[in-house]
């Protein structure tokens, strides 16, 4: 039998869960639909491939079932609400939302409160947990060379988006102030 999901592609879906999260239980569980597998906090979203049937699975069975090599139960007392499907439509909306004049590179973020602090463009134009994007980049194939999308709406809400040719993220920025300037 083939594994269902690569090792590795488990580990870096599990860095965008939630740990104990007893009012959302869906933010625990990973995700599948139509060959990906989805895992969110609701602040970031990884997305990589996965051959196991629609539903949601919790990660702990899947990394018991790719040690047996067999195929996990689909959790069915978790219920994922019809108002947050982020799974499904962010990374497709995302994807579709840049252009190449929203293209930049690690090299053009400075890094603002060290490590555990936030990534900004040079522009100022949006901030992100830099631990977010470091676990998330991590997980490309590319690395190093991977082109981010960045998009800022008028409302100061804003988005990273990256893929490679498997897995991709979306990472929710921190909300801008336009009047303080993100101070």
């Amino acid at each position: 039998m083939d594994r269902f999901i690569k090792e590795n592609d488990l580990d870096w879906l599990c860095l965008a869960l939630k740990d104990r999260c007893s009012e959302r239980p869906h933010l625990e569980c990973i995700s599948v639909n139509a060959g990906r597998a989805y895992a969110t906090d609701g602040h970031r979203m990884h997305a990589a491939p996965c051959d196991l049937d629609n539903g949601v699975y919790c990660r702990y069975e899947l990394q018991r079932s790719l040690e047996k090599n067999n195929i996990p139960p689909v959790e069915t007392d978790v219920v994922v609400p019809d108002g947050f499907k982020p799974q499904l439509v962010m990374i497709k909306q995302a994807g579709k939302a840049f252009n190449p004049a929203s293209e930049i590179t690690a090299s053009d973020f400075y890094v603002q409160n060290g490590f555990y602090g936030q990534l900004m463009p040079k522009d100022g134009s949006s901030r992100f947990q830099r631990i977010y994007v470091l676990e998330a980049l991590f997980g490309l194939s590319t690395k190093g060379e991977t082109i981010l999308h960045v998009h800022t709406k008028d409302n100061g809400e804003n988005f990273m988006y990256a893929n490679d040719s498997e897995r991709s993220f979306v990472i929710m920025g921190m909300k801008l102030d336009k009047e303080s300037a993100c101070e």
